[in-house]
């Protein structure tokens, strides 16, 4: 690495250790942070408050206003995948739904919602990854833009993003699942 990209690494790190660090943003409620072993997607129902988990024991659906189970399933292999096109067959309640998906097959969730909140990554520190959530015309890597901006995460990120409706925020590690909603 050059002195001048030495230089520019840490003063974007010296700039993004300004902005606070919250546990859930302002205007946000913490719904839950539930444990999923091995998992590889995940999919925001476009017609529900459904979340679709993959892992490598099956999938699972989540409501995200509660953060409860609504379905289960433990086949680990079948023709409801399609890593090419990023997506997955719901089950339970989004039976009858076919989801995108984002995580390590590729893909990715919204990273803005109607609302004009924004959520941004970086790696400062990879394979870690940090979290940021900023509030309308917010910006983490602009001194004069920070305002608004919060860290909520430094994890093993696999995908973070907004639901379609841009009600719920989900951030997904290999071994977990935390989503936050906007107060109503």
């Amino acid at each position: 690495m050059s002195v001048y990209d030495d230089d520019s690494r840490c003063s974007l790190v010296n700039l993004l250790a300004e902005i606070p660090s919250v546990t859930v943003p302002p205007g946000w409620n913490f719904i839950a942070t539930i444990a999923v072993g091995g998992l590889t997607e995940i999919g925001f129902s476009r017609i529900t408050n459904h979340l679709l988990i993959i892992s490598s024991s099956g999938r699972s659906v989540i409501d995200c206003t509660t953060g409860e189970r609504l379905a289960r399933d433990c086949e680990d292999d079948g023709d409801w995948y399609n890593a090419h096109e990023l997506t997955c067959q719901g089950i339970g309640p989004i039976s009858n739904e076919t989801v995108t998906i984002a995580g390590l097959c590729g893909g990715g969730l919204p990273l803005a919602n109607q609302y004009g909140e924004t959520l941004e990554r970086t790696a400062q520190n990879w394979p870690i990854e940090e979290l940021y959530f900023c509030q309308l015309n917010s910006s983490p890597f602009t001194a004069r833009f920070q305002a608004g901006c919060y860290h909520i995460s430094s994890d093993y990120i696999t995908c973070c993003g907004f639901s379609w409706n841009g009600e719920f925020i989900m951030m997904a590690t290999s071994s977990e699942v935390t989503i936050w909603n906007r107060h109503l």
